[in-house]
């Protein structure tokens, strides 16, 4: 059974949205992680982005796992810096890719 901050493991892959929403919610996060490093996590990618984007970023995040709660979600404040890390289960990793950039290293 997975951990309560890990519900997103067993999540279906489905997304509720449909035709321009997924590409409004795309085009959102494409230019909200514009510029970001990214780096390879277990099941997913770490995002580093100005702090200034935190609040932006939180209310983006909690709109996607409304609709695909097969991703998880966390930030982490670090100075001048914000780590988002995103993952997803091994079927959700295409659209992880899609939305956030490369950098998964593995399946689980």
């Amino acid at each position: 059974m997975p951990l309560p901050d890990e519900a997103w493991r067993t999540a279906p892959v489905a997304c509720s949205l449909a035709g321009d929403g997924v590409r409004e919610r795309a085009a959102a996060w494409h230019e909200l992680v514009a510029g970001a490093a990214r780096a390879g996590i277990d099941a997913g990618v770490r995002l580093t982005l100005p702090v200034e984007r935190v609040g932006r970023v939180a209310e983006l995040a909690a709109a996607e796992q409304r609709c695909c709660p097969f991703f998880g979600f966390r930030l982490r404040l670090d100075g001048p810096r914000l780590h988002l890390e995103v993952r997803a289960p091994a079927e959700g990793r295409g659209l992880l890719g899609e939305l956030f950039g490369g950098g998964e290293r593995s399946t689980g």
